[in-house]
């Protein structure tokens, strides 16, 4: 048994790190978890983790990526997904994006808590994936334009705007304010409103 942990590739060995450090602040909270407590449930020294990563920050960097990357691809499924309009699309994704970050809040609120200490320490993990949701109402507004369906001359300043008339939405501060089915009711009224501003008159 301690040969074959022994012959762990370096592959594996970082899927590990990130698998207990997960565990870790899942269950007690990026800033209450140290190096040595994530090498120990690894079963390896603080040394052999920091090959891997020279910090908890780089770790939480790495985990918060994962993180907003399963965001990202359940609203690549809904940019996929056939047999609807932009209108019905732009709704789907923002609903998408709600029950994504409620569900967080809910279920895993140190995960929460780990992305926003992202945000605040490496702003660049959130700008990237700012980005990402950008790029994807971009091709939703683009669909819109192309059928008739919305009148756009910029589809990438609309996507901003999009972004933050929507922002309570997808940021778990605001997620106190009401129930879930006053969020999703209010968020029905936002976008039945943006669409009726970006139709084609």
């Amino acid at each position: 048994m301690s040969g074959a942990r022994n012959a762990r590739t370096p592959e594996q060995l970082h899927e590990e790190i990130l698998q207990a450090a997960f565990s870790r602040f899942s269950q007690y909270g990026y800033g209450k978890t140290t190096m040595a407590e994530i090498a120990g449930d690894c079963q390896m020294s603080a040394a052999n983790v920091y090959r891997f990563f020279a910090s908890k920050q780089d770790i939480g960097v790495a985990l918060t990526f994962q993180c907003l990357g399963e965001k990202e691809q359940r609203l690549r499924e809904v940019i996929q997904r056939p047999g609807i309009n932009a209108s019905e699309r732009l709704l789907a994704f923002v609903l998408e994006l709600f029950d994504y970050v409620h569900e967080q809040f809910d279920l895993q609120p140190r995960v929460n808590e780990l992305i926003e200490a992202m945000a605040a320490e490496r702003m660049e993990v959130i700008k990237a994936h700012t980005d990402q949701l950008r790029a994807l109402l971009v091709v939703i507004l683009e669909q819109g334009r192309d059928t008739g369906e919305f009148d756009i001359a910029d589809v990438t300043a609309a996507a901003e705007a999009v972004m933050a008339a929507t922002k309570m939405f997808h940021t778990p501060y605001f997620l106190t304010w009401y129930k879930k089915a006053e969020f999703v009711h209010l968020a029905r009224s936002v976008v039945d409103l943006l669409i009726r501003g970006l139709a084609r008159r």
